[in-house]
């Protein structure tokens, strides 16, 4: 029981043998036993931090979305200006770089999202959405929303 995560795997070979019912029972136990104590470990060793920890992962999801909704108003703009009859090239090449600015600062702001909190379904959620919809990526997309 030192080592939880082997306790694990070797419970986990033994439910493979096809105990019988008052083992499996056992096994089962065991198992959910050693699954909590890990879930409470890795929940203390996060709790030092978990108040400053979720303040900065709140301040970059807004930086997040604030940056994804300013890039999908200038590529709206760029499409609509694209649109017209006789497009102005220069109004184009001053969009289109702010455009790619814009879309610079939501992946920084996605490396320092990922960096606080991994696997936060609404961010994936909405880093995926921006990616599929704005993007047109849809293989970067598809992968976040499957997560």
């Amino acid at each position: 029981m030192n080592s939880k995560q082997q306790a694990l795997q070797e419970l986990l070979q033994a439910e493979q043998n096809k105990p019988s019912l008052d083992e499996e029972f056992i096994i089962y136990r065991y198992k959910k036993i050693i699954e909590d104590e890990i879930a409470e470990s890795q929940n203390e060793s996060q709790g030092n931090l978990d108040v400053v920890t979720e303040l900065t992962f709140q301040t970059h999801l807004r930086q997040i979305q604030a940056n994804i909704e300013k890039a999908t108003l200038l590529y709206m703009e760029f499409w609509a200006q694209l649109s017209e009859e006789a497009p102005d090239l220069a109004k184009l090449n001053d969009i289109g770089s702010k455009i790619s600015a814009a879309v610079q600062t939501v992946e920084d702001n996605w490396v320092k999202l990922i960096k606080v909190n991994p696997n936060n379904p609404v961010a994936m959620k909405l880093y995926g959405k921006f990616l599929l919809e704005i993007i047109n990526d849809k293989e970067g997309g598809d992968d976040l929303l499957e997560k």
